[in-house]
């Protein structure tokens, strides 16, 4: 057995094929080869996908690894019962069934809202139960793994201090997802909070519009609260006071407008701080919005090749500590978000992959890794 991963169980499979044309059979384990050992040249152990052609391999340590398998069990739940609410509407079709599954899958390949209106998906197809489906099967890898990578970096900035009273004082810690849908960025907070801070008591909660997603959410064992991101009120949504915010992939198309940034930057002064992760790496008009409205803006990513505003945190009166050239981080998921286009001086805290943790340049090519070829360029549709 390999002494790098001793009792890691990983889900093997074919090389990976593009199936935006095709619906594997839904007894099909959904999490299949997303995990798997890594060549015996690599630094770390495993390796693992969050796109859902298998293309780009980023690499992880054996906690990782287990990290990663708790997480699929966890989206298992969610796809079971997201098949048995597709069961109900097809009323025992196969037929029926076989074109939601497939609708699923064209509507996630394609993206057909986002390039007219900058977002992912209208309202309208995030609600389509076969998108859910792959929704959830592709999006809580990276949603987990992005927002595990976010905390590890804000915890070394001292984000996280005030948790240890929190233990001591036996005090629950509320968190609240803004725009959370399932979920899968709580499920990184459960998991981090019981590994680094194990006697806090916890209260997650997923705010979001969608009321679809509750089914989703509560199965994951998480509170849901249907909640415009319009209306703020989040401490008042969630029935008490807030102790910290993750607002992932929502903060440039839902909170760049005055009306939000107003609610949240009053806010903010009851919340300790508000993690924000975002697709775009400048964001320099969002951040001046909230800045100018008394909110602080700690950057996480590295800055000194190129603005970075992919990892963030936002607070009211709180201090901090600012980004250091000091010693790098050892990550459990290094490279994530994907770095490949800064040079090897600004990836101090990517925790040695090696050279082949995966994801993009700049150019839009993977780095591909050592001994392996630059791969096709990326097609942002497809992510």
């Amino acid at each position: 057995m390999d002494p790098r991963g001793a009792g890691i169980r990983t889900v093997m499979s074919a090389p990976a094929q593009d199936t935006s044309s095709r619906q594997a059979p839904a007894s099909q384990d959904v999490f299949a080869g997303v995990l798997r050992r890594a060549p015996p040249a690599q630094q770390l152990p495993f390796q693992y996908f969050q796109d859902r052609n298998k293309r780009w391999p980023f690499s992880t340590s054996a906690a990782g690894a287990e990290l990663l398998q708790r997480l699929f069990a966890d989206a298992r739940k969610v796809v079971e019962i997201i098949d048995s609410t597709i069961q109900q509407q097809c009323a025992a079709d196969d037929a029926a069934r076989e074109r939601v599954l497939s609708a699923g899958v064209e509507l996630y390949a394609r993206k057909p809202s986002i390039k007219n209106a900058d977002v992912t998906w209208s309202q309208e197809e995030y609600r389509h139960i076969g998108l859910q489906r792959e929704y959830v099967k592709f999006k809580s890898v990276q949603r987990f793994t992005e927002t595990w990578a976010c905390m590890e970096r804000a915890d070394a900035r001292g984000v996280f201090a005030s948790l240890a009273s929190a233990a001591q004082q036996k005090r629950e810690v509320r968190v609240a997802s803004l725009g959370g849908g399932p979920g899968f960025e709580l499920i990184a907070v459960r998991e981090y909070f019981n590994a680094k801070y194990p006697g806090v008591t916890l209260d997650l909660v997923s705010l979001d519009v969608e009321e679809s997603w509750r089914a989703s959410a509560e199965g994951l064992g998480l509170r849901f609260i249907q909640w415009d991101m319009k209306d703020g009120g989040v401490a008042r949504a969630c029935g008490g006071a807030i102790d910290f915010a993750i607002a992932s992939y929502v903060f440039k198309m839902y909170m760049c407008e005055n009306d939000v940034a107003d609610w949240f930057a009053r806010e903010l002064a009851d919340i300790t701080a508000c993690l924000v992760i975002n697709r775009d790496e400048k964001l320099q008009q969002g951040c001046e919005l909230v800045q100018s409205r008394g909110v602080d803006v700690l950057k996480l990513l590295r800055q000194d090749n190129g603005r970075d505003d992919r990892q963030l945190v936002f607070s009211r009166d709180r201090t901090f500590e600012s980004w250091t050239s000091a010693t790098p981080m050892a990550m459990t998921f290094p490279n994530v978000p994907y770095e490949e286009h800064k040079t090897s001086s600004d990836r101090g805290h990517r925790g040695g992959g090696g050279g082949a943790a995966g994801g993009w340049r700049r150019d839009g090519r993977s780095q591909g890794g050592a001994g392996r070829p630059s791969a096709p360029p990326r097609d942002p549709s497809r992510w």
